[in-house]
C-alpha cells in the first residue's frame, strides 16, 4: 500500500525551469507539459493506493489540468495565491495530510513524496523533517524529485533510509511537449 503526496507547483516548475531547458533545447517553454498519469503510475507502481494528495495554486478558469487530476482519484487541494502572486500555504496542506496518514494508518506502510523541498528541517518543520518522524515511526520512505531542484538533504536521506528517484531518468515518460513530443 502506498500513500502518494505531490507538490505539484514543486515538481512542475522545477521541471519547466531546470530540466525542460536543457533537454528540450530550442523549444518554447510554454508548450512545456508535466504527464501527470504516468507520472502517477510511475509512483503507483502497481501498488494500491490508499492516500493521494496533491496540492497546488488555483488555476485560471479556463484551465483543465485540475479536472484531469481529479479524474486519477487524486485528493486535489487547490489554494489561492496572496496578492503578490505568490503560492501559499501548499507545504503545509501536504504535510498536514501526511502527518494525518502517519498517525491514522496501522501498520506503517509507505509514504511516497514528490518534491524537493527539504527546506525547515533545521528547525523541525517542512517535507524532510515529517519524512524523519515517518521513518522513525517505521514507515517505509520513498523521494520523487528532480536531482536539478532537490535540497541535498532530502535526497540523502530518502538514500539512506528509503528510496529516492531520480525524475530525470523518467524525463521522457513523465513530460510532453504540446504540439510536439508525446510522453514514451
Amino acid at each position: 500500500m502506498v500513500h502518494l503526496f505531490w507538490d505539484n507547483s514543486n515538481i512542475h516548475y522545477v521541471g519547466l525551469n531546470h530540466v525542460f531547458p536543457i533537454k528540450d533545447q530550442g523549444i518554447n517553454q510554454g508548450r512545456y507539459r508535466t504527464h501527470f498519469k504516468n507520472l502517477f503510475e510511475l509512483v503507483r507502481n502497481q501498488r494500491v493506493v490508499k492516500t493521494a494528495v496533491v496540492a497546488g495554486s488555483v488555476p485560471p478558469p479556463s484551465d483543465s489540468i485540475w479536472d484531469h487530476i481529479r479524474s486519477l482519484g487524486v485528493n486535489l487541494k487547490l489554494l489561492n495565491r496572496d496578492s503578490n502572486n505568490k503560492e501559499v500555504g501548499l507545504d503545509e496542506t501536504i504535510q498536514t495530510f501526511l502527518l494525518r496518514t502517519m498517525i491514522d494508518v496501522r501498520p506503517p506502510e509507505t509514504i511516497a513524496l514528490l518534491t524537493g523541498d527539504g527546506a525547515g528541517d533545521e528547525v523541525g518543520i517542512g517535507f524532510l523533517a515529517d519524512l524523519k518522524r515517518a521513518h522513525s515511526l517505521g514507515w517505509q520512505v520513498e523521494v520523487y524529485s528532480w536531482d536539478a531542484g532537490c535540497k541535498k538533504e532530502l535526497r540523502e536521506f530518502a538514500e539512506q533510509n528509503g528510496t529516492y528517484y531520480k525524475l530525470e531518468d523518467f524525463y521522457n515518460h513523465i513530460t510532453f511537449i504540446e504540439g510536439g513530443r508525446r510522453p514514451t
